[in-house]
């Protein structure tokens, strides 16, 4: 699926891409979600993936609430190339959970006042600006997950101070709508042969064709997952978010 692009370009925000690199350059913006912890050894927790984003011009990191259980939204970080802990200074966002949608599991951390000191953060955040427009599922041409499964990290910070960070990319098609108009379900086209458990919070894109177009938009960010079927609330849902919290 993915690989189908190769010898094709996609439009990107402006940009043209070649189909080659599509999957590495929107995986980019799927991070793991890293908690600061007080403690000489063990320094950072890992409690699933979290997204990147650039919206009105603040630099802000997306994760679902239902990640942040037991967890001091203000201990939330990220890790800098150079595995340098960088904790949020910006503050915390996130709605009030209903048990009727899953509109509201969502939660967002600005990192803007960070960023503006470590000018080198600002590639890593994706430009959200225009949302996927309404088109035939004929048009989808592919769906690209990314996330962070709990299975794959490596932990081993007492021994070796290592901390060896897994990313699975997962190529999928749409499966139809299920009762929560927030969310999108999506099949991948070939079963996982690991737990997905740790993915939510991650990225979610959409590449569909416009005319004789290739085009991608961010498509939102994953909140459940098996190793068949995703279910990830909408790119609507979550700049309706962003648009209360940083108007």
């Amino acid at each position: 699926m993915i690989d189908e692009l190769t010898g094709l370009s996609v439009r990107l925000n402006g940009l043209v891409v070649p189909g080659r690199s599509i999957e590495r350059t929107l995986a980019a913006y799927s991070f793991n979600l890293v908690v600061h912890n007080n403690h000489d050894t063990y320094k950072v927790s890992l409690v699933g993936s979290a997204t990147a984003v650039h919206f009105n011009g603040r630099y802000i990191l997306l994760c679902s609430n239902h990640q942040l259980r037991g967890v001091d939204p203000q201990q939330v970080a990220m890790l800098k190339d150079d595995g340098g802990i960088l904790v949020t200074s910006g503050g915390y966002a996130a709605y009030q959970a209903r048990p009727d949608t899953d509109a509201n599991d969502i939660a967002a951390f600005d990192f803007t006042e960070p960023v503006a000191a470590h000018p080198d953060l600002k590639r890593r955040f994706f430009e959200l600006k225009d949302l996927p427009p309404d088109t035939l599922v004929t048009n989808v041409m592919a769906m690209l997950l990314t996330g962070y499964p709990s299975a794959g990290q490596t932990y081993d910070l007492e021994v070796k101070n290592h901390l060896g960070l897994a990313r699975l990319n997962v190529a999928c098609v749409p499966d139809g709508q299920p009762k929560d108009d927030a969310l999108i379900r999506v099949r991948a086209s070939v079963p996982l042969s690991v737990d997905p458990d740790g993915m939510s919070g991650g990225s979610a894109f959409v590449i569909q064709l416009e005319g004789n177009d290739l085009r991608a938009y961010f498509a939102g960010i994953i909140l459940q997952g098996s190793r068949e079927l995703f279910h990830v609330l909408k790119a609507g849902y979550v700049v309706g978010f962003l648009r209360s919290v940083y108007p």
